[in-house]
């Protein structure tokens, strides 16, 4: 396609409305060389596209030194809804001036713009995302399915089965940050681990490292399974959002590699699974509402799993299982920081949705109210490590330091919760209620 060139001198075949107007008159607003191409060679194709690259009423000039594309031109604008106003015979081609009578692709109103963040270095878009792409809409559209936020979309689209089609549905302030972040911190667990490295421990500290590896893994799958079941609900115009969460499974997969690795790493088995976990972990996989799930996943149980992660690797054994750990929190960081932001912002629209918090806590809770409170096999591991062995003076250092670990992770999701914006006696509400799982 070339822009038009000059003023037209010859005579032309005007129709219709047109047949009065000196052909000199008719300036087009592109103009399209099809040359010999045959309708069927993509002639039409390129007319089609060139007049959907127009505004309703601009004039397209169509040069075609074919005869087929002459014969078939007219008929196929009558059937798309275009006039044919003129033809110009020119000396080696014919000149088609065709004027598009339906709106054009970028015709629509655009989505409303996001107000401009107060802080852009810290709750900007990313520099990649510009222009028509940078505009986050408060409320999205279902008939624009996968389009790129941005790209101009051909009417007739069909309407998506998107459930989440509010920005405050999925959205935080921090999402380009914690992105651009987590490209940052990919690391793999065959490459990056210094397998090679890794020493023979003692018997029952092996063990105790198999059992948590063990629990570590479990978790994980709950939390690669549960943002990907919200992901297709999410509607494409929140890129950011699609992306981060994208990211969260990549995490959740390769932390699921890491620990099943370490477990087996030094030729043992893995450990014990309890039907304590399985409940509560088919809590967080059977919450339908986002902004509910989103809070349970992110802020309380993923902000427990970092107090854990955190334990784990002070009193880890050998420096590969602590550098495993390591790197898991740092990735767990992001998702808990996130959790913290969405939860935070929709309650600075909604307040009165903190009681939707309450009752989810709760209602996780009830499920495990026939099981034991506390899943013994990972409570005697982290005693095994903490304490150094399983000798009774071992063990008794050891379960002191787990009960300190119990109130470092109560105190530190009230102070989560107090950052989402909950008052102190709802969050140390929530707190006690919280499953004893660890995530």
């Amino acid at each position: 396609m070339r822009a038009p060139e000059g003023r037209l001198t010859a005579v032309a075949t005007l129709f219709g409305e047109e047949r009065n107007a000196p052909a000199e008159t008719l300036r087009p607003a592109a103009s399209l060389d099809c040359g010999d191409l045959a309708p069927g060679e993509g002639a039409l194709l390129l007319v089609r596209n060139a007049l959907d690259r127009l505004d309703r009423g601009d004039l397209l000039e169509i040069i075609s030194s074919g005869t087929e594309l002459e014969r078939e031109l007219p008929g196929w604008l009558r059937l798309h809804g275009h006039t044919l106003l003129a033809v110009l015979d020119g000396h080696s081609a014919k000149h088609f001036f065709v004027r598009r009578d339906l709106p054009g692709l970028h015709s629509k109103p655009p989505e409303p713009a996001v107000p401009e963040p107060a802080v852009p270095s810290a709750r900007g878009l990313p520099g990649w995302l510009r222009g028509g792409a940078s505009v986050v809409p408060a409320k999205a559209e279902t008939y624009l399915g996968f389009v790129p936020r941005g790209a101009i979309a051909e009417s007739g689209s069909p309407d998506y089965p998107f459930a989440l089609n509010h920005r405050e549905d999925v959205w935080a302030d921090n999402l380009a940050t914690l992105h651009e972040q987590a490209k940052g911190q990919q690391w793999d667990a065959a490459r990056d681990i210094a397998w090679a490295d890794l020493p023979r421990i003692a018997p029952d500290l092996e063990s105790a490292v198999c059992q948590l590896m063990t629990f570590l893994a479990e978790n994980e799958y709950a939390a690669l399974y549960v943002p990907a079941r919200f992901l297709p609900r999410i509607n494409a115009r929140y890129t950011e959002a699609l992306l981060f969460l994208a990211g969260v499974i990549n995490d959740e997969a390769r932390h699921i590699e890491a620990f099943t690795r370490r477990a087996l790493a030094n030729g043992s088995e893995l450990g014990y699974a309890s039907a304590l976990t399985e409940r509560s972990l088919l809590g967080l996989l059977v919450e339908e509402d986002y902004f509910r799930s989103s809070f349970l996943l992110h802020v309380l149980g993923e902000g427990t799993f970092l107090d854990l992660l955190d334990f784990i690797g002070t009193h880890a054994p050998d420096a590969v299982t602590a550098d495993i750990v390591r790197r898991a929190r740092l990735d767990e960081g992001r998702h808990v920081a996130y959790g913290i932001a969405h939860v935070r912002a929709c309650l600075e629209t909604r307040p009165e949705r903190s009681e939707e918090l309450v009752a989810a806590a709760e209602h996780r809770a009830t499920s495990l109210e026939s099981a034991d409170n506390t899943n013994g096999f990972v409570r005697e591991a982290l005693a095994v490590l903490a304490g150094g062995g399983s000798r009774p003076d071992q063990l008794r250092r050891g379960f002191q330091a787990v009960r300190g670990l119990d109130e470092e992770m109560h105190a530190y999701r009230v102070r989560r919760m107090e950052q989402m914006g909950l008052g102190r006696s709802m969050a140390e509400k929530i707190s006690q209620i919280h499953t004893p799982n660890y995530m």
